[in-house]
């Protein structure tokens, strides 16, 4: 792998997780998030295998399935230091706004929590946990590889296909990926979809359906948020995330029952 990818996929990792990445000499500042959306999938299959590997432990042990799934997913929030989550509960808050664009926008870099975040967050937490309770190590595994992966390329998708919100903010500051680099963000999540088909048996409906869904999931909030604030910001793309990886996690449990 070259410097320039290289300094792309430490940018992926350093912002859509919370490892401690270090880039090659001569640093990523020359370089834009956008550059970087071919490697969103990367970062999710690292977020997927913190969870795996939680449940898994779990399940060593003796835990219940709820208990794995509760751990899984706490994994998971710790690895990405919840900023996704953060992305949900703002996203839904400045839904619930009263007033316009401004009030809406305003309401979503508020750092205090509202009912609306509160509920929102509280369901697809608990969606998740209860997607991956019923499932063996291997089929968690197979279906947050898949998630992880599905969800943060339909993260680049929406970048590609929406406008920035703000004329700030980190929406903005992200830049404008190429075609060709969400076209390889789309490659990588498939080959991770199908590699978690060969540990999990959710067959043809699973390979084809979960795609859809999550790119589904993510159009819903893109679309959401071209009404409500004028386009996206990080915080929809971060809700978008854990929509679509929630939608593609209920999917496949519905499929692996």
């Amino acid at each position: 792998m070259n410097r320039r990818r290289q300094v792309e996929l430490a940018l992926a990792l350093g912002w859509l997780t919370r490892l401690p990445v270090r880039f090659p000499a001569g640093g990523g500042g020359e370089r834009t998030l956008a550059e970087a959306v071919w490697a969103f999938p990367l970062a999710g299959v690292v977020v997927a295998a913190a969870g795996a590997a939680a449940f898994v432990v779990a399940h060593c042990f003796g835990g219940p399935g709820l208990l794995a799934a509760v751990l899984a997913v706490a994994a998971m929030v710790v690895v990405t230091g919840a900023l996704h989550e953060d992305g949900v509960a703002d996203f839904f808050d400045g839904l619930g706004a009263r007033g316009g664009r401004a009030a809406r926008l305003a309401a979503m870099r508020d750092s205090r929590i509202g009912v609306y975040g509160v509920i929102a967050l509280f369901l697809l937490l608990a969606a998740r946990v209860a997607a991956l309770s019923g499932l063996s190590g291997g089929e968690a595994l197979a279906a947050l590889l898949a998630a992880a992966t599905l969800s943060r390329a339909a993260m680049a998708w929406l970048m590609l296909t929406g406008a920035p919100a703000r004329a700030d903010g980190a929406g903005r500051a992200a830049g404008e990926p190429g075609e060709g680099a969400v076209a390889a963000a789309g490659g990588f999540a498939l080959l991770a979809l199908v590699a978690a088909a060969l540990v999990a048996p959710f067959g043809i409906a699973g390979l084809v359906l979960a795609p859809v869904l999550a790119l589904t999931a993510a159009e819903a909030v893109g679309l959401k948020a071209a009404r409500r604030f004028g386009g996206y910001t990080g915080d929809v793309l971060g809700a978008a995330c854990v929509m679509s990886e929630t939608a593609v996690l209920i999917l496949l449990a519905l499929l692996l029952a």
